[in-house]
């Protein structure tokens, strides 16, 4: 199985972002806190549940099925 790796640009804005949090007050930190945690816990699973649901759409509907491109 193939790993999961970060590009370089992905590092880059990770470490341009790192910068900017160093720089804001505790309640600037609590509120981008609160949204990464919704992000990462709520939206992420359920983007991936759609994404698996609509995968197994189309290889379902690609099964015995003739294709004209």
């Amino acid at each position: 199985m193939s790993r999961i790796e970060p590009s370089v640009n992905d590092q880059l804005r990770y470490g341009k972002l790192v910068k900017e949090l160093d720089k804001l007050d505790r309640d600037s930190l609590l509120a981008i806190s609160k949204d990464l945690a919704r992000l990462a816990l709520i939206m992420q699973p359920a983007s991936m549940r759609w994404a698996v649901t609509e995968a197994a759409k189309n290889l379902a509907g690609t099964y015995g099925s003739s294709y004209n491109a």
